[in-house]
């Protein structure tokens, strides 16, 4: 039997030596349809998200176009944000850092749900539902095999800080 999560890299972005974007797919949950709906934008709209998307992956802050929350619980949320025929628009997903062995820095963000938003503040049941992904162990799994550790001898792991020697 298939596994029931998928974690997919997204692809053609500003390559990042510190970050990740990729796309959770649930075989079971139409809840979680980040991929279905990032695939149906037309090329204007996907253009327009792929630039925040690598805004962030470069390493700026912008909460304009995307952010996370800093208090507990919802700290390892994120959300990419944008504007639609006036109506507000938002990526939800969260932060987990898939290398701790090798590479301990590289944080990737795994987009889970799409929503249309209308009222000031976030509906909690998008970030509950974003935490619940994040800590189920087959999500885990999943955002691992997508970002394994490095392997001994790979050029992508970094030399040693001279400090540590």
């Amino acid at each position: 039997m298939p596994p029931r999560f998928k974690v997919e890299p997204i692809q053609e972005l500003y390559p990042s030596p510190r970050r990740g974007l990729a796309l959770l797919i649930d075989s079971l949950d139409s809840g979680v349809d980040s991929k279905a709906l990032y695939d149906g934008l037309d090329d204007a709209k996907r253009t327009l998200i792929r630039s925040r998307f690598d805004h962030w992956l470069q390493g700026n802050k912008y909460p304009k176009y995307f952010h996370g929350w800093d208090d507990p619980p919802y700290d390892a949320c994120f959300v990419f944000k944008w504007k639609e025929n006036d109506q507000h628009q938002r990526l939800y997903g969260f932060l987990i850092h898939p290398r701790p062995n090798t590479d301990k820095r590289f944080e990737v963000c795994v987009l889970v749900s799409h929503a249309q938003k209308n009222a000031e503040g976030t509906d909690p049941s998008e970030l509950n539902g974003a935490l619940a992904l994040r800590n189920n162990v087959e999500v885990i799994k999943a955002v691992k095999l997508a970002y394994p550790e490095h392997k001994t001898g790979d050029s992508n792991v970094k030399a040693l800080d001279r400090r540590k020697r």
